[in-house]
């Protein structure tokens, strides 16, 4: 399967968002993301690290300016 986990990276701590997502979509500055399901959950991050082989995307929100 394809599916991936997505974290979000708080504090230094990876905290886990979303299960079986399988399509992220950028956004004006958000992030749409479905899994398999259609389920669907937004964030305004970014996309910080993606490690295919253990179906992982770190997220990170953006710091101010």
């Amino acid at each position: 399967m394809c599916e991936s986990k997505v974290y979000i990276l708080e504090d230094g701590q990876e905290k886990k968002l979303m299960d079986n997502v399988i399509h992220i979509e950028p956004q004006d500055g958000k992030l749409f993301m479905y899994d398999l399901l259609g389920e669907q959950k937004i964030v305004d991050a970014v996309i910080k690290e993606i490690k295919l082989l253990e179906h992982k995307i770190i997220l990170e929100r953006e710091k101010s300016k």
